[in-house]
């Protein structure tokens, strides 16, 4: 068996997909970027860091009420953890030392009196080294005070801490709803742009052959799918143009046909019995069946439902079976019909459902030869058709739908048409025919229908 293609995605999805790629792309060489530049620009970073450093001792200062020892505990516990790398101190107007956290740490130097209104960042090593020291004057204190902070490494990661801050403060906060903006717009545009080929696309998979086309409106639709739907809708038009004629032609033959045939038939059961004559009247019943079934498949292609067209399963069986009892006690064939328990009410048309099923069991009385068939409505709206016959074709790949398609050991008489006209009808009336190998040999081919609305 071949395998099944996988389902393709929609020109929505595609298009969606490869927004969201180019939207990830952007947003990552952006985060790059910054990442390469900040990460180069390390003083650039230090001095961020030391002056956040300095702003969050400050606040913790004024909020304590000025009390040194209270703050120093607010700080944090980058000074407890690591009393070799940080260390902060607060000194007055005369460079006398008020309190801190690892004061030792600071240089002396640093902590000289001087101008009080300056702020200043040193870098005690040279700019191209870590340790750095900053100086801030709190305006709000009274008296007037001086942070001192230093660093002599950065084992609590203030610098990795630094590039996170600027990645959401210039890259994720800014970038991000500019690109989600971006992508809903485009999403929108996307969905209304496509919207028309949608509507294209269930227009043409609602035409069916014989019927009229289903209305169209693509209100501010591009030029582009105006013209296709304009050629699909001649196309189609002129194939039902072909189509009618074919079928008008096919209607006319056999029923200019019919009249003589059954004029022939009536003459042929006048003449006497015998081997010859035997023969040519099963050759003439084969021509009138023909006849028939040319007539069926062509009303079965303009087969149209109305929305209240009801059939009950139940009283379609037992006229069909009524109908064609006298055929198969000529071929040693009994039917048995099992009707469901209460009615059946399905969505159809009654005679295009009894011409359906009394195909079926036609085809089981010609092809499985003496033996029972049984017909069975329900459970629900369906009825099954089961003989004892040979079964269905081995071979892999035989559509038994196709029309004029006959079995290497089908009987003489019929064009190949039955269960052609039994798929029309059923994809008319919206339901199915599906075959199988009854349990105990043979075939059990199994219609389906849609239950009829409730009153």
């Amino acid at each position: 068996m071949t395998a099944s293609p996988a389902p393709r995605r929609g020109l929505q999805a595609v298009l969606t997909r490869r927004l969201l790629a180019i939207a990830a792309v952007v947003i990552s060489a952006n985060l790059a970027l910054v990442a390469f530049f900040d990460a180069s620009d390390r003083d650039a970073l230090v001095l961020d860091l030391t002056r956040r450093e300095v702003l969050r001792l400050e606040a913790a200062y004024i909020a304590s009420g000025q009390d040194v020892a209270r703050m120093a505990t607010a700080a944090g516990d980058i000074y407890h953890r690591f009393p070799d790398a940080y260390g902060f101190a607060l000194v007055d107007t005369g460079g006398q030392v008020l309190g801190g956290r690892n004061e030792a740490l600071i240089p002396p130097r640093l902590l000289q009196p001087g101008e009080l209104a300056r702020d200043w960042l040193a870098w005690p090593d040279g700019p191209d080294r870590l340790r750095v020291a900053a100086s801030h004057v709190v305006g709000a204190a009274d008296p007037p005070v001086r942070i001192v902070f230093y660093m002599a490494d950065d084992p609590a990661g203030l610098v990795g801490d630094e590039v996170l801050d600027e990645f959401r403060g210039h890259v994720l906060l800014p970038l991000l709803p500019i690109a989600l903006l971006l992508i809903g717009g485009s999403l929108l545009v996307i969905g209304r742009a496509l919207r028309p080929v949608a509507m294209a696309a269930a227009w043409a998979r609602a035409i069916r052959p014989g019927r009229p086309l289903p209305p169209l409106d693509l209100p501010q639709a591009p030029a582009e799918i105006v013209d296709l739907t304009d050629a699909v809708r001649r196309s189609i038009e002129r194939l039902d143009a072909e189509l009618g004629a074919e079928q008008r032609r096919a209607a006319e033959a056999a029923h200019a046909l019919r009249t003589p045939v059954a004029v022939l038939v009536a003459r042929l059961d006048e003449l006497p019995a015998g081997e010859p004559f035997d023969r040519l009247r099963a050759d003439v019943r084969s021509l009138s069946r023909m006849v028939t079934q040319l007539l069926s498949s062509s009303g079965a292609d303009r087969l149209e439902l109305r929305d209240g067209d009801r059939a009950e399963l139940n009283a379609v069986a037992e006229r069909v079976v009524a109908d064609l009892t006298p055929l198969a006690v000529r071929h040693g064939c009994e039917i048995a019909l099992a009707p469901a328990a209460s009615p059946v009410d399905v969505h159809g048309a009654a005679d295009a459902i009894a011409l359906a099923l009394a195909n079926l069991v036609e085809n089981a009385i010609h092809h499985a030869g003496p033996g029972p068939i049984d017909v069975t409505v329900g459970p629900g709206p369906e009825i099954t058709v089961c003989d004892q016959g040979p079964g269905l074709p081995a071979e892999e790949g035989v559509d038994l739908f196709e029309p004029f398609r006959r079995g290497a050991g089908a009987p003489r008489g019929g064009a190949g048409l039955g269960l052609a006209i039994v798929a029309r009808i059923q994809r008319a009336h919206g339901g199915g025919v599906e075959t199988a190998r009854a349990p105990g040999g043979g075939a059990r081919l199994r219609l389906t229908y849609r239950a009829a609305r409730p009153d």
